[in-house]
């Protein structure tokens, strides 16, 4: 079982659209660090990571979200990482989950955001992650996201 409350979160979105999904895992990641937390984004991939770290330089004309890729030089200096391997021992408050599994001694993390869209390969994966989740002893909340 697990020595800290960690907060589990299920973003359910409407559409099966890749685009549309990283736009929201941009926004998210951005509302996360306005509220202060340190965030790791676990990609399902390498080239996923990168696509997000390109992503998030320009998912919006008037906002900033200091990022680096897993491996950078700089990153000890980030308060946000993405990465495909699973996070180090840094402490992040939020891990934003896009692989199809749920990630490794997870209940060290503080709160872990899962983003399921409308795929039937998502949704399935994301159901399996959910019962493991609860398996553990966390009830997971679960947040419906509406189209545009």
């Amino acid at each position: 079982m697990q020595d800290t409350a960690t907060r589990v979160d299920f973003y359910i979105l409407e559409s099966a659209s890749r685009p549309e999904r990283l736009n929201f895992v941009c926004r998210l990641t951005e509302t996360a660090y306005k509220a202060g937390n340190t965030i790791y984004l676990l990609a399902a991939s390498s080239s996923e990571a990168v696509e997000i770290n390109k992503l998030l330089w320009t998912f919006k004309d008037d906002g900033f979200v200091p990022h680096n890729l897993s491996g950078d030089s700089n990153q000890a200096s980030a308060p946000i990482m993405i990465g495909h391997e699973q996070p180090d021992n840094r402490e992040y408050g939020l891990i934003i989950n896009l692989a199809n599994s749920v990630p490794a001694e997870f209940d060290k993390f503080q709160r872990i955001a899962e983003i399921i869209d409308a795929s039937s390969t998502a949704k399935h994966s994301g159901r399996q992650r959910f019962t493991q989740y609860r398996t553990a002893g966390i009830e997971p909340d679960t947040h419906k996201i509406g189209g545009n």
